[in-house]
């Protein structure tokens, strides 16, 4: 293994597990609270003690140490409880995204099933409908023994001390968390006990998390809620509470208002989630009026790449309500390191910094002097300023090397792919049928699939190493596309998506871009938003629109965590198979219709 220069060596967790953690927090009668919004919220005493009891009773049931346990993550206390039961007797967690009646013809239930099959999990706890559950595993041909949630994570006799759980060792399995497949199929990751503590030791730190106080409305079937905010809040014997994922859907502020009203310290969510909480800010009215978001110090920011002028709208909102400037705190991370790989500290300013786009085109990052970067349009020979937020500092312990498409590690300011290694980092992989892949290559790295940069002992992300476009002879993010494209109407779309599509020019890829908007528009703003999207695209990237696609809102691909799936897109477009409310922008008034070159159907 070969470690980042810059990167400091982790110190030893101080609890090897995280069970042992909880259970250490509970003996100090630590009085922080773990449940969900709405629900009963048990102090660390009493949520061991739930705990311990269903480990008892999910013994009784027959799983072992090693089994593999799915658990339906929905946003309630009974299954907080119980995911810490699996762990607690031995047994390893593999979270499914709540899919209520499991119906095998949606989404959410065919990604279950297919989660179930490929960790080969012999027990299942489900929420809402678990009979319902049982037939539609049985139905795909599962053999899998279905549990409530709430019997197992039902408080035990208050006169009885529960059952002493077995120990499980550092190096067992812990968990099977599922990438959120925005570029393949979800693959299984496998996590051990030591991988966790190693993340979550070192996350914690660095966020400052611990006895803090976490509120989150992000998914518990996702790494960023899981193990970012509900494991690192137990790690560090902080309070806890969740908030249904749906909530927030319909109502952005809601999250807002639950941070205030829980004083959390901490909360996290991806660029989007904050996007739509500013928004809906814009036409609150009086309802903002008396939040207090004093007590909130760490806003973590990742999933995708930051927009770095929402930090900045973040603080303009909700600064008049409390919240310290510079809250939000950008990071970056995936599954295959447990959750986090960088970020910085709190309440630090941005890693802002501008770039000369000729040379991120061309695998460079050239940081332009602040006092010389242009306000205005630059001139079109030199192209547009590109504006990246740095990361911060790789987590001590966490290795993190930049290569070439051929392996070699590149130096400071060459772009390449993110690989990474280091104790929390996994060592193996399932595939859909169970099968165990190695996760590290030969250089004894996990590959990200993410092009990035150090630069300054900090890590810039530029985009997905699949989602660039490649055009006469230039790498353009698809990312930096998409910043252009909403900027041109920031009022009426809601997401852009920008798809690289194999036509078979000898120049390169040719551009799709995806609009979503917020609001119906009339043929004629539709035409004329798709001619601004071409003049700005070619204005600031000297590319070429192939078409305009225009969609309702929610109609894009997107993964569990909300990424948009642009290989999904690419695909389906050259197929001629657009996603349903989703149509070509019409033509301009007295203009010819564009030439699209997609397949025929």
């Amino acid at each position: 293994m070969v470690q980042d220069r810059g990167t400091p060596a982790a110190d030893a967790p101080p609890f090897a597990t995280l069970v042992e953690a909880v259970r250490a927090h509970a003996e100090r009668g630590v009085a922080q609270t773990v449940g969900a919004a709405g629900d009963d919220e048990p102090d660390y005493p009493a949520f061991w003690r739930r705990a311990a009891w269903g480990a008892a009773r999910l013994r009784e049931h027959g799983v072992r140490r090693g089994d593999r346990v799915a658990v339906e993550m929905d946003s309630s206390t009974a299954v907080l409880v119980a995911a810490m039961a699996v762990w607690s007797c031995g047994a390893v967690l593999v979270p499914v995204l709540a899919a209520g009646r499991l119906a095998p013809e949606t989404q959410d239930g065919r990604r279950a099933l297919a989660a179930m099959r490929a960790a080969r999990a012999g027990w299942c706890l489900a929420g809402a409908d678990p009979d319902a559950f049982a037939a539609a595993a049985a139905g795909a041909g599962l053999r899998v023994t279905v549990l409530a949630v709430e019997e197992v994570a039902a408080p035990g006799d208050p006169a009885r001390t529960p059952p002493h759980p077995p120990a499980c060792g550092p190096d067992d399995a812990a968990l099977v968390q599922f990438s959120s497949g925005s570029l393949a199929a979800p693959k299984g990751i496998v996590l051990t006990h030591r991988n966790l503590a190693a993340n979550l030791h070192a996350l914690t730190r660095r966020v400052e998390l611990v006895g803090g106080r976490t509120a989150i409305w992000l998914p518990l079937s996702h790494d960023m809620g899981l193990i970012g905010s509900y494991a690192g809040s137990l790690y560090g014997g902080s309070a806890f509470r969740a908030l249904p994922p749906r909530t927030f859907v319909r109502d952005p502020l809601r999250w807002i208002e639950e941070l205030a009203d829980f004083r959390a310290t901490h909360t996290g969510g991806p660029p989007f989630g904050y996007e739509m909480a500013v928004r809906r800010a814009r036409h609150a009215g009086s309802r903002l009026a008396g939040l207090d978001l004093s007590a909130l110090r760490a806003g973590v920011i990742g999933a995708e790449r930051i927009p770095p002028e929402l930090c900045e709208r973040f603080d303009e909102t909700f600064g008049p309500h409390g919240a310290r400037r510079h809250v939000l705190l950008p990071a970056y991370g995936l599954a295959e390191n447990c959750v986090a790989v960088a970020c910085r500290a709190p309440l630090r300013p941005a890693g802002l910094a501008d770039f000369d786009p000729t040379g991120l085109e061309h695998g460079l990052l050239v940081p332009l002097p602040p006092q010389t970067v242009p306000r205005a349009r630059p001139a079109a020979d030199r192209g547009p300023v590109r504006r990246l937020i740095g990361h911060g500092a790789p987590l001590p312990g966490t290795d993190v090397r930049i290569v070439s498409p051929d392996g070699l590690p590149l130096p400071e300011g060459r772009i390449g792919e993110i690989r990474i290694g280091g104790a929390a980092a996994t060592a193996h992989t399932l595939d859909a049928d169970g099968e165990t892949r190695p996760a590290r290559g030969e250089d004894g790295l996990v590959g990200t699939g993410d092009l990035g940069a150090l630069l300054g002992g900090e890590l810039y992300v530029v985009g997905r190493s699949k989602e660039v476009v490649a055009h006469a002879g230039r790498l353009v993010a698809a990312v930096d596309i998409e910043q252009t494209v909403l900027a041109t109407a920031p009022d009426l779309l809601a997401a852009a998506a920008a798809v690289a599509v194999d036509a078979g020019d000898t120049a390169g890829d040719s551009l799709v871009v995806v609009l979503e908007l917020h609001r119906r528009a009339s043929g004629a703003e539709q035409a004329r938003l798709a001619g601004d999207v071409r003049l700005a695209v070619l204005r600031d990237f000297r590319l070429p629109v192939r078409e305009v696609l225009v969609g309702r809102r929610g109609s894009m691909p997107r993964t569990t965590s909300g990424k948009v799936r642009r290989l999904r897109l690419a695909s389906d477009y050259l197929a001629g198979a657009l996603p349903a409310g989703v149509t070509p922008a019409p033509a301009p008034a007295g203009g010819p219709a564009p030439v699209t070159g997609r397949r025929p159907v």
